[in-house]
């Protein structure tokens, strides 16, 4: 299609490339951090989320509990829904294919013989791994499917809804001759939490989770890195499209859309929404060696059409810093005030997009000003290099 063919430019080998002078010192470098924000290169284990990736949703029942939904139910509970939320977030250069495998397979234990929890013990999570794929292997063709979701009875005793995650194995399951190394495992009740098999899936293609888990114990909040801004880090956001930092590492942003900022002197730039096709996406302002400040604007439309704030959002990223562990912090342009108080994940950061006449300081010698609005929703922003 026309918006593929517009939209997808990656380099295989190097990953992306910013325009403007010196680009390659705002291709942060990816490290050894799990789900690095780097993307100076990409790692092959994980499926690139291009043009078409057929996913596989297997359905697992267990022998002390007959399930009171159909596959079919639970499918719909999940589809068409994320395929459309990555359609829309890749403006048409990626799509999601599910094929939900119609019958129950039948787990050898019962659901509470696999201990099934958030922070799950690494024996008994093979067990389930192993015992799943044997039980669908049968059914399935591995070969066919860069994703596979395996989804469990809600109704079975054991089942935790809040240990949906993806598993990465260091030594792989087999199965028609192909390495298994991760899997989607959907313990949702039904119906599920908004969204969450786009946040999981977004772990599948290599992006990190943006909130903050606090000890055990801990009342502090989840949400105070990013608040609604990328479904990585609320799948409960307002905002939740990817921040144009992830569609740029996933390859769904061309070069020209992205703008890296390093020479002295005063650069004014167009930006249109992120939510939105065509046009200037995402400014980087180089921030030390191992971090940026990323420009982008934020609109109510699209997958963020809940959204109550709008403007030019600013966030810092990481590529040094584990998944969880904040690799990005959304900049608040309004520190003393919040927003959307009753929807929102983290009223403070609701309100974080900057407007005209604000600025920020980027160090000692970088500033970035919010100029003007247009009525198309595009907004130009000025930075200036000392």
């Amino acid at each position: 299609m026309s918006v593929f063919a517009a939209v997808v430019a990656w380099t295989l080998v190097t990953g992306p490339s910013a325009g403007g002078a010196g680009g390659e010192v705002c291709v942060l470098p990816r490290g050894t951090a799990h789900h690095s924000e780097g993307v100076s290169s990409w790692d092959p284990t994980y499926p690139r989320p291009r043009a078409d990736v057929d996913a596989v949703m297997v359905f697992l029942s267990f022998p002390d509990a007959r399930p009171s939904l159909t596959p079919d139910e639970l499918a719909k509970d999940h589809f068409p829904a994320t395929a459309q939320y990555f359609a829309r977030a890749s403006y048409g250069a990626f799509r999601l294919r599910p094929h939900v495998v119609p019958v129950w397979l039948r787990m050898p234990l019962p659901s509470t013989a696999y201990s099934i929890a958030r922070d799950w013990g690494a024996p008994v999570r093979s067990r389930f791994l192993s015992d799943a794929v044997a039980a669908a292997d049968p059914r399935v063709d591995f070969r066919r499917y860069e994703v596979v979701y395996l989804v469990a009875d809600p109704d079975a005793p054991g089942v935790d809804p809040d240990a949906t995650k993806v598993v990465s194995l260091g030594s792989p399951l087999h199965a028609d001759g192909i390495e298994l190394r991760r899997f989607v495992t959907v313990f949702e009740s039904h119906p599920p939490d908004v969204n969450v098999l786009a946040h999981e899936t977004g772990h599948a293609f290599d992006l990190p989770d943006l909130y903050y888990r606090p000890p055990a114990g801990s009342h502090a909040d989840w949400d105070t890195h990013v608040g609604d801004w990328d479904i990585m880090g609320s799948q409960f956001g307002l905002a939740p499209d990817l921040f144009a930092w992830h569609k740029w590492k996933l390859g769904w942003l061309r070069s020209s859309q992205v703008h890296c900022v390093v020479d002295s002197g005063t650069h004014t730039y167009r930006i249109t929404p992120v939510e939105r096709p065509g046009g200037t996406k995402l400014l980087v302002v180089p921030a030390g060696l191992k971090s940026v400040v990323a420009v982008e604007v934020r609109a109510a439309t699209g997958n963020d059409r809940l959204t109550c704030t709008e403007g030019v959002l600013m966030y810092r990223v990481r590529a040094d810093v584990q998944s969880g562990d904040g690799p990005v912090d959304v900049i608040d342009g309004h520190p003393r005030t919040s927003g959307c108080s009753q929807v929102s994940v983290y009223p403070p950061l609701a309100d974080a997009p900057f407007r005209a006449g604000q600025e920020y300081e980027v160090g000692s010698d970088s500033r970035i000003d919010v100029v003007a609005r247009h009525q198309d929703g595009s907004w130009t922003v000025r930075v200036t290099q000392g």
